[in-house]
């Protein structure tokens, strides 16, 4: 650690800041001004205070705080015209480019960024405003070396990050947006670390883990008490009773351990059009509640769908209030997805200060919850909030703040108090809602390839909050085909004469999945599951892979559900080639394509800290050969899909 012409050094990576300065208008260009910027610079020995000599003062604090450096940054004035700071850009860092070097971001389960250099200089890839969703730390790490960056933000700011390549170099920038408040100055509400390190991504998380396990979102978790802990298979079934209850109900009585049910498509309307107007189900209230209650009295925990963050701009109660309390983008424009790729609905992204929406969200949860289901699924929730609004109508002020995932805070808050005993979950694993939500459902990171996304994901959440809650989730499909609303268009419809014998094609995806679900200590799940797949003799391998997957996770839960994760360590086995099929509930014939990984792993692991105070070593071969390990001084073989349990001395 050292100063280098005012900046601090920490390895090859050089510190600074950046203010940029705007009014949160489309037709005003952000302008920035940096320390490089500054004529006036007054060194200190724990960080500096910088002047521009028209008002402009910038003070930069650091300090060694547990064993990393945390910094902060505070400034009053302007850049001269009164302009106020849009954006603060503390730290950004410029460090030596590795072409060995990988990215962790905080996506999902934790997204490896990998091969950049061919990707960058074909100017294919800017990963540039990430939001922080899963947890408040990234880092960069090559053969040679590693740098650490987090936010120590014990809130719930608005706050985003960026890699990219310039000239040879690695930027990193974390970015705070202060809200326009007009009071010309500011000061970090947080400390921001950076640390070198050595080792990848386990080691960045494990840096990380020391802070996140003594912040109120893991201490508040429900972990060992959850209700949810023995589940040993989710089914993410879709659309009407006959087709998504007896499925569970034959898994069930097969597996004989406890299941649970993820049932979407129970509407009146069609997936992703006319939200929040989700009542009354498609087939009627009264057939809806004996539908739950055969399910409870089969043991079967079921939750329903709903959209916890999203308005229909285009659905029948928009103008109950909608306008008023959507997301404003800076450009001015509403913040709204058409998701629906065959109707077109546009879903708005409501505001955390919307107290209309809220207040439908939870009229319609306490509306299910009196039917007796046992939870209720909000989607979204967990993934998108903690974006910037410029809604002029709103009580906030445009730009940064934390209003957003507070206001969605109290939404649940107010919902759970109005429902007690009931259980709620949201889409992909956050931080923010470890203390909230007794599950959430990851999609984006064991199946990402389905979805399109070639990245390799690793089980960095996992490493640092297993057992907060119940993780759970994949988009397996044991046949590769995907649900179809009966609400959609019949022309769009995947032709049934094209369809394939998928898993011919693409043997291991679906064992791979459930696969990775097993060693990242998440609860698994299978997708579109029907009778014919327990039934039909041409699914008896991939029903068999079920069973003993749900069988296997129960008898392991001292490990899978409430075990610590420790280092991986090198599994020696063979690398082969994987093919993915990609393809989603959208995904038209047209656009089918293929993802190959030609080194993976024939054999999955994980370790964890055992009870007894050792280690257990986690395998699963998804491939359909015998497969030879070595693990330290332990080695043998695989019967094909199967799982093992070691636990080492």
């Amino acid at each position: 650690m050292k100063f280098e012409r005012g900046k601090l050094c920490i390895g090859s990576a050089r510190l600074g800041w950046k203010l940029g300065f705007g009014n949160g208008r489309k037709d005003t260009e952000i302008k920035y001004i940096s320390d490089c910027d500054m004529p006036l610079f007054t060194p200190a020995p724990d960080g500096g205070i910088w002047q521009n000599g028209t008002g402009l003062a910038v003070k930069v604090t650091y300090a060694e705080i547990d064993g990393i450096l945390q910094g902060s940054i505070c400034f009053t004035g302007n850049d001269g015209i009164n302009t106020p700071v849009e954006e603060v850009i503390f730290p950004c860092a410029e460090m030596d480019f590795d072409e060995t070097v990988k990215i962790l971001t905080p996506t999902s389960q934790g997204r490896i960024l990998k091969n950049l250099t061919g990707q960058w200089d074909a100017g294919l890839l800017e990963y540039s405003g990430g939001r922080y969703r899963s947890f408040r730390f990234t880092a960069a790490f090559s053969d040679r070396c590693g740098i650490y960056f987090d936010c120590r933000d014990s809130s719930f700011y608005n706050k985003s990050y960026s890699w990219r390549k310039e000239g040879g170099k690695l930027v990193y920038s974390h970015i705070h947006y202060p809200a326009l408040d007009g009071k010309g100055e500011f000061t970090l509400p947080y400390r921001c670390g950076v640390t070198a390190f050595s080792g990848g991504w386990f080691e960045a998380a494990m840096i990380y883990r020391k802070w996140a396990v003594e912040q109120v979102w893991f201490k508040n978790a429900l972990r060992e008490k959850n209700p949810l802990k023995d589940i040993s298979m989710w089914l993410w079934n879709r659309g009407r009773i006959d087709y998504v209850l007896p499925p569970a109900e034959k898994l069930a009585e097969d597996a004989k351990v406890p299941i649970a049910l993820d049932w979407y498509w129970w509407h009146h309307n069609p997936y992703d059009t006319d939200y929040p107007d989700f009542w009354p189900p498609r087939e009627g209230e009264e057939a809806f509640k004996d539908a739950v209650k055969r399910m409870n009295d089969k043991g079967i925990f079921t939750q329903v769908y709903i959209n916890g963050r999203t308005w229909d701009l285009d659905g029948p109660s928009w103008h109950e209030g909608g306008a008023d309390e959507i997301e404003i983008k800076r450009d001015g424009s509403e913040f709204a997805i058409a998701f629906n790729s065959y109707n077109h609905h546009r879903l708005g992204y409501m505001c955390g200060e919307a107290p209309v929406f809220q207040r439908k969200m939870a009229d319609l949860v306490k509306t299910l919850c009196n039917t007796g289901l046992p939870g209720v699924y909000l989607d979204m929730i967990g993934c998108t909030s903690g974006t910037n609004c410029y809604n002029p109508k709103h009580q906030h002020a445009p730009g940064g703040g934390d209003y957003n995932i507070k206001g969605f805070r109290r939404m649940m808050e107010t919902i759970q108090q109005e429902n007690p005993g009931k259980l709620f979950s949201t889409e992909d694993c956050s931080e923010n809602w470890l203390d909230i939500f007794s599950s959430m459902i990851v999609l984006g990171s064991t199946s990402s390839e389905r979805m399109g996304d070639d990245s390799d994901f690793v089980p960095a959440f996992s490493a640092v909050y297993h057992g907060a809650n119940a993780l759970f989730g994949s988009y397996a499909l044991p046949d590769a085909i995907p649900p179809w609303d009966e609400f959609w268009p019949a022309d769009d419809r995947f032709p049934a004469a094209d369809e394939q014998d998928w898993n011919a094609l693409y043997p291991c995806q679906f064992f791979l999945e459930l696969a990775r679900d097993i060693v990242w200590g998440m609860q698994p799940m299978i997708c579109n599951f029907q009778l014919k797949h327990a039934t039909d003799p041409r699914f008896a391998e991939v029903y068999k892979y079920i069973l003993d997957t749900a069988k296997f996770y129960y008898e392991n839960r001292d490990i899978l559900y409430s075990a610590e994760m420790v280092s991986p360590g090198i599994l020696e086995c063979e690398k082969i080639p994987v093919d993915f099929i990609v393809r989603g509930i959208f995904t038209h014939k047209e656009h089918l394509r293929t993802i190959r990984k030609d080194a993976e792993p024939a054999i999955c692991h994980s370790v964890w800290k055992n009870p007894s105070g050792g280690r257990t070593l986690i395998l699963a071969n998804y491939t359909p050969a015998e497969r030879g390990f070595k693990f330290e001084d332990v080695s043998g073989t695989l019967p094909p899909r199967s799982y093992k349990r070691i636990d080492l001395l």
